[in-house]
């Protein structure tokens, strides 16, 4: 037998093996399905007398809020809540505690300056403050986080943004949006009530 011979078809059934286990490599590769992007909290906001809007919480732009947002509804802490800010065209603002004791018809139809100065709402909260989380911008149908002039003082009490306001993106944290029930939000007037708010999908973490 030609050694030399021999060697260079061994060297070749080995390099064309390679190839060939690689080309498999590549295939299954592409078989195999990407993994699953992370599935966000999502909510049910029932607003009495107006409807209900399904919201979709940013878990990875705004974790710590979401987190605390979360918290607070597992604890049932927006049920009875008023919306006692609004103005039109910008925002309508929700999440004081201290509304609970109040006649939302009483602040109705009067101005949001006054609700303050009256009934003392919009000072409120849960007494747990988050950091600021200003990345995702203030579009319409999105949520903010309202706060005192102190960047980090973020807690319990939210706003729908009834508009673009980009004007807020940089000094507010945006932590989610609407999916369902847009229509509704656009009914939501100062006095309204907050019947529940209840987590109807849980955050998946992403598979590996």
């Amino acid at each position: 037998m030609d050694f030399k011979r021999f060697t260079h078809s061994r060297r070749s059934f080995i390099a064309a093996a390679i190839v060939i286990a690689a080309g498999t490599s590549q295939v299954e590769a592409m078989a195999k399905p990407p993994a699953s992007a992370k599935t966000n909290p999502k909510v049910m906001m029932v607003v009495e007398k107006r409807g209900s809007i399904t919201i979709e919480l940013f878990s990875k732009d705004a974790p710590k809020t979401v987190e605390h947002i979360l918290d607070l509804v597992k604890k049932k802490f927006y049920d009875g809540i008023l919306f006692h800010r609004y103005v039109s065209n910008f925002v309508v603002q929700a999440g004081d505690p201290k509304s609970k004791t109040v006649d939302g018809s009483k602040i109705a139809d009067i101005p949001s300056e006054a609700v303050g100065e009256k009934y003392q709402l919009g000072a409120g909260g849960s007494g747990t403050t988050v950091p600021l989380e200003a990345k995702q911008p203030h579009e319409r149908g999105t949520l903010g986080l309202a706060r005192s002039q102190a960047p980090d003082s973020g807690d319990s009490q939210f706003f729908f943004n009834l508009a673009d306001n980009h004007q807020l993106d940089e000094g507010y944290c945006v932590f989610g949006k609407i999916t369902k029930g847009l229509d509704i939000m656009d009914k939501i007037k100062q006095g309204d009530k907050i019947t529940s708010i209840r987590v109807i999908v849980s955050a998946k973490p992403d598979k590996k």
